[in-house]
Order: C-alpha cells, then sequence, then structure tokens
C-alpha cells in the first residue's frame, strides 16, 4: 500500500507496477474514460489504483498530463537489464539452495502474475506449495505450462485449481506429445528467472543447477506472450478433475 498519503502523485507511483502504468497511459491515449482505463488492472486492484488517480487528478479529464505522468511512473518503476546468477549446489562452500529459496521469495512476492514452465513438476518440489498458495490469492494470476508426460499435468491441475495449467499437445501425424523442455519463471510482468532446474527435489538440493534473474520487463513480456501465442497448438489447457466432473 502507499506509504505516502499526503503526495498523491508518490502514492500513485509507489502503489502501480510498471506494467499497469503503461497500461493504463496506453488505453487513456486511445480514448478510454478513466473506468475503461482501470479495466487494463487486475480487479482486486482497481479500487485503489481509480482512488489514487482521482487523488492526484489524473484521468481522461486531462489526458496530455496524465498520459505524461503515467509514462514517467512506468520509467522510474521498470528496472531494465539487470542480470544475476543464482546456483543451488550441495557441500558447505556454496550458498546451498540458495536458487530455490530466490525462487520462493519471488512467488511469494508476486503482486499481479507468475507464469512458470518446468519439464518435471513433482509434489515433493517446493514449487508445489508454493505456486498453490500464490494461486490462493485472489490478486495473483498463475499459469503454469508444463511437458505432457513428465510435468504430471492432471495432478499439476488438480493440486492448482485456481490456477491455469498447461500440457504439450501432440501434433497431428506424431506419435507422442511434443517434449517441453524449459525451466523459468516471470513475476509481475516484469522478472524473469530462466534455470536449469526442473521444479523437484533432486532439483532443489542435490544438483549442480543455475539460474539467471533478469529484470527486463521487454524480456517479460516477450515471454509471456510467445507462450500465449501457442495455446490450442503447441499447449493445451488441462482442466481440473473436479471441474470436468462438474461438467457432466
Amino acid at each position: 500500500m502507499p506509504s505516502d498519503p499526503a503526495d498523491p502523485h508518490r502514492a500513485l507511483g509507489e502503489f502501480l507496477t510498471a506494467h499497469e502504468a503503461e497500461r493504463l497511459a496506453v488505453a487513456l491515449e486511445a480514448g478510454e474514460s478513466t473506468a475503461g482505463a482501470l479495466r487494463e488492472i487486475t480487479r482486486i486492484r482497481r479500487p485503489e489504483a481509480g482512488r489514487l488517480l482521482r487523488a492526484a487528478g489524473l484521468g481522461h479529464a486531462d489526458v496530455s498530463s496524465s498520459v505524461a505522468i503515467l509514462h514517467a511512473i512506468a520509467g522510474a518503476r521498470s528496472i531494465r537489464t539487470t542480470i544475476t546468477p543464482v546456483w543451488t549446489m550441495p557441500g558447505p562452500q556454496t550458498t546451498h539452495g540458495r536458487l530455490t529459496s530466490e525462487v520462493l521469495r519471488l512467488i511469494d512476492g508476486a503482486r499481479i502474475s507468475v507464469t512458470c514452465a518446468s519439464y518435471n513438476f513433482t509434489p515433493r518440489s517446493r514449487m508445489w506449495d508454493a505456486l498453490r498458495a500464490a494461486s490462493l490469492r485472489p490478486e495473483t494470476t498463475v499459469t503454469v505450462y508444463v511437458d505432457a508426460v513428465a510435468g504430471t499435468p492432471q495432478q499439476v491441475a488438480d493440486h492448482l485449481p485456481a490456477a491455469t495449467v498447461f500440457a504439450t499437445t501432440t501434433l497431428p501425424g506424431t506419435p507422442r506429445p511434443l517434449v517441453s523442455h524449459a525451466k523459468m519463471i516471470v513475476i509481475d510482468h516484469a522478472v524473469v528467472l530462466t534455470t536449469s532446474a526442473n521444479f523437484s527435489y533432486r532439483a532443489e538440493t542435490t544438483n549442480i543447477e543455475l539460474g539467471l534473474l533478469v529484470h527486463d520487463t521487454t524480456l517479460a513480456a516477450t515471454v509471456e506472450s510467445t507462450l500465449r501465442a501457442q495455446h490450442g497448438t503447441l499447449f493445451g489447457h488441462v482442466t481440473p478433475a473436479i471441474a470436468a466432473r462438474q461438467r457432466r
């Protein structure tokens, strides 16, 4: 929540993410009303964003000033091309489990969205509970991409009924599903962690694994849009068993 309500512009800048500020600016530039522009923000955050916009005197009544301030907020909140290596290694010589702890910290701190992919996803992974907790927060959307075989997609979908789970499809004329070996996490459309580690106990505890943590909104948007473009072709939606039964 904003820390300085006496300064409405500062409070708005502290509350909005770079993605939200950019989407609001684009919507206002396109001729949307303030209420229409606020639809670009996830529902649970809309009332506070609207209150802060009104307090700052921003909206469709003064498009040019509002757009300029929102673009400034987006620029200030965007962190680009900061790359940090994170490792998991067994033994006392290393920062054991740093990769896993960093992943859990990112997911716990997600305010808007978590998009992730893994080849293998097992219940012994610490991601098992972390993603479920994130998906149950009403303001956070969770999307998971897994391999159709190694990723146990039905088990994952049943464990994460509040998330959206996709698994690789079988292309026409081929005998088995596509293999998805991608391993990555995108947080709040701004932070990307690409890693050698699967979502499994070994990868998180005994393997030697390397990840690169990248703060770059453009990269985050590209990764997510590329995956979305494969819905219905390379990836198919996996319905939780309870939802499938309710439809019958």
